[in-house]
């Protein structure tokens, strides 16, 4: 029997919103064109628009070089992640509108054993790979048993004592995942890997096939990559009909102003939620343009270096989440297009298993005289600068945030002189979005101000601070915990957690939530998840999932 993850069934759907955005009008002289065929190889009155005149759709984000080393879906760095949204499929996706687990490669929801030791799931007849050869159980037996043999592809630790213990092939349409203990969050955890093919990569390294023309199962067909844009094509044979649209081009931005004027311009017709937030207000303006928000992944946060000296203090940590105003950063940064974050951590994604107590609690809200008086009280006294010391070291950091997002920049002022006055100096320094993820990944910081984006699951997501998804500094971290962070207390509550009962993981959550909220290993600000889109051109967003999704964009049509 399928079982849904309890918090699944108390979503905030009313979060999910609709905001108006600017008119999305011209054409841009100066932005990388589309292919001149632009089609899918299938008739043109399946894959163009009325007349037979080629349909092509342009989506904007900031792609940089270090993102195009490969376009291999096992690995984490060196590739723009989102494009594999478009070209791959996983056996679930997870919709995080409304929450829940989408079949993809898998035909139906799975079946449980009655022990919860074994899930089977049936295979999606109708998809096959874009050079024409036929997806098999033997493609997702493949790319889980290389998670197995690679450990460090294994993000999310799906193999280990109490979960995956094998995979089996049950002929060609059906795999059956065997567990060492019940492990009800398999399903969830299922959508987080995409599916590769057997036939490719199984005559490479994984861990290092850079995998430049990409094979995959999804909606668009890779056709080529420049300095200015990515350029896809419409899968003709794709498992739900062919997308409306002939092409899909990724237009490359080197940042968000630029992105942003772009939508304004009509050069583009959205972006997977890139956006300039100070030019939210002008993008306010056209009914036909909108801003689509929903429950967020993307946990924004001040990181935090639990192994460097002075931040290994609780009670430093402590004074950092005081000094932060979370609801003027979400104001007056955001401008109001963001959830204020969960002391806890968790997402609001998440529904009840989300400790509602923390985000009013006063023990975690802005207070500055509460800082400087824990600080004090732990025998910390201010220099000639103001700043304040103990024992030698004094609570001075490098702060990184990322270069050329004004939204970023903007809130990094602000919590940098919060930040001084509870005594804590600071010194800013940009890098590139990618160049932050790696200097997280390698502890190689003070203080980053980042997003963390979770699993879909609230028992991956807390995991983010289980001591097992940690490294020391100088080497990447197997998993999220860039905070190094380690607490015996939070570990053995996730491992119990693990293969408890839906009434007992409640409470554990909750436990664990509440101790991350008390010893602060990161600095929760907000979560984000929004895309922005024009209907001045094209209609027939499917708004129940992201609007700029894979899912949304085979439904798209010009109008």
């Amino acid at each position: 029997m399928w079982r849904k993850q309890i918090w699944k069934k108390t979503l905030a759907v009313g979060a999910v919103l609709t905001m108006m955005l600017t008119p999305l009008i011209a054409c841009s002289n100066n932005q990388a064109q589309p292919s001149e065929k632009g089609s899918a190889g299938a008739p043109a009155s399946e894959t163009s628009a009325a007349g037979g005149t080629p349909v092509s759709y342009r989506l904007g984000d900031i792609v940089n070089p270090e993102q195009t080393n490969n376009f291999n879906p096992f690995l984490k760095t060196g590739n723009y992640a989102p494009l594999f949204d478009y070209i791959y499929n996983g056996l679930y996706y997870f919709n995080p509108v409304k929450g829940e687990l989408v079949p993809r490669l898998a035909s139906n929801a799975g079946t449980w054993s009655e022990d919860g030791k074994s899930f089977t799931v049936k295979l999606n007849a109708n998809a096959k790979w874009h050079d024409g050869e036929a997806f098999t159980a033997d493609d997702v037996v493949y790319t889980f048993q290389a998670l197995k043999e690679h450990a460090a592809l294994d993000y999310y630790r799906l193999w280990g004592d109490a979960r995956l213990k094998d995979v089996k092939a049950v002929g060609e349409d059906a795999v059956t995942f065997e567990l060492n203990a019940s492990f009800p969050s398999l399903p969830n955890y299922l959508s987080t890997v995409y599916i590769v093919p057997e036939h490719l990569f199984s005559k490479e390294d994984p861990t290092t096939f850079l995998n430049k023309t990409p094979i995959g199962t999804g909606a668009f067909i890779f056709q080529s990559i420049n300095e200015s844009a990515i350029i896809l094509k419409a899968n003709a044979d794709f498992f739900e009909g062919a997308p409306k649209i002939t092409e899909l081009v990724i237009q490359r931005f080197k940042d968000s102003p630029g992105l942003t004027l772009s939508l304004q311009k009509g050069e583009i017709q959205g972006s997977t939620g890139t956006l300039a937030m100070p030019s939210l207000p002008k993008l306010l303006e056209n009914p036909d343009n909108k801003l689509q928000r929903y429950p967020g992944l993307g946990i924004f946060a001040v990181i935090i270096n639990n192994d460097k000296p002075g931040l290994n203090d609780p009670v430093v940590r402590k004074a950092i989440q005081l000094a932060i105003d979370k609801n003027e950063l979400v104001e007056k940064g955001e401008m109001g297009a963001a959830t204020v974050g969960n002391p806890g951590f968790l997402s609001q994604s998440f529904g009840d298993l989300v400790d509602q107590s923390l985000l009013e609690n006063p023990d975690y809200q802005v207070n500055v005289d509460k800082a400087n008086e824990l600080l004090a009280q732990a025998g910390y006294a201010k220099n000639s600068k103001g700043v304040y010391e103990k024992d030698g070291v004094e609570l001075s950091f490098t702060y990184y945030t990322a270069a050329n997002a004004p939204a970023q920049n903007k809130e990094a002022a602000m919590i940098t002189d919060w930040l001084s006055k509870v005594g804590i100096g600071t010194t800013i320094k940009m890098a590139t979005w990618p160049e932050l993820t790696s200097i997280a990944a390698s502890g190689d910081y003070d203080l980053i101000q980042n997003s963390i984006t979770v699993p879909p699951d609230p028992q991956a997501a807390l995991e983010v601070f289980h001591s097992k998804m940690t490294a020391p500094v100088g080497q990447n971290t197997p998993g999220l915990n860039w905070m190094r962070f380690r607490d015996d207390q939070i570990d053995a509550w996730l491992d119990q957690a693990s293969s408890a009962s839906e009434e007992e993981r409640a409470g554990l959550y909750k436990q664990i939530q509440d101790r991350i909220a008390e010893v602060v290993p990161v600095a929760v600000l907000y979560t984000s998840g929004k895309a922005p889109y024009s209907e001045t051109k094209f209609t027939g967003y499917d708004t129940n999932v992201p609007a700029t999704s894979s899912i949304s964009l085979t439904k798209v049509q010009a109008k």
